[in-house]
């Protein structure tokens, strides 16, 4: 009985060390980041939308557009601006290794649209210093590394209106 039993404590055992070898493994073995696989979509600076029945995501929620811009700011800050659709709108930064820094939501827009520029640390403090402190209508963001993505998702209150939906994330810009 205690053989049995000794057995069954060191299967177990066993195949938690391998499962929990798997889960903090497998991100350093993976061949690309999901920042990579953007690169061969789309170049630096351009959103580009990937709606629910054409994206490369695994089960994309059929009820949202996606859009997304890469972005690298070693050449200056990058400006950001998103038209509002009908439905409710997203807008979150994420750095190249997939850690989400800063998210706001249709909520936060002025004029119609989401206006806001991205800076590393050294030069959110120069235009501070020029400029002075932020402005109600000047969103400015602080990004932890100097590359990242900037994903755009938008509701689709009706199927009829995902065209609709999609047309209202082409003006978007990330320069």
């Amino acid at each position: 009985m205690t053989r049995w039993l000794l057995w069954t404590l060191a299967g177990l055992l066993v195949g938690l060390l391998v499962h929990l070898t798997t889960i903090i493994a497998m991100p350093r073995l993976s061949g690309q980041t999901g920042f990579q696989r953007a690169a061969a979509i789309a170049p630096l600076g351009r959103f580009v939308a990937l709606p629910a029945d054409r994206t490369p995501l695994p089960l994309p929620d059929p009820a949202i557009v996606t859009g997304f811009c890469r972005y690298d700011l070693s050449e200056g800050p990058a400006h950001i601006h998103v038209p509002l659709n009908a439905g409710f709108l997203s807008v979150s930064f994420y750095t190249a290794e997939g850690l989400n820094f800063y998210t706001l939501t249709d909520r936060a827009a002025a004029n119609g649209a989401l206006d806001m520029t991205l800076f590393t640390l050294a030069q959110l403090a120069e235009i501070r210093a020029k400029q002075g402190p932020d402005l109600p209508g000047a969103l400015r963001l602080q990004a932890p590394v100097p590359t990242g993505l900037i994903l755009v998702r938008a509701l689709i209150p009706e199927p009829t209106q995902q065209a609709e939906v999609e047309r209202a994330l082409v003006p978007a810009t990330c320069r």
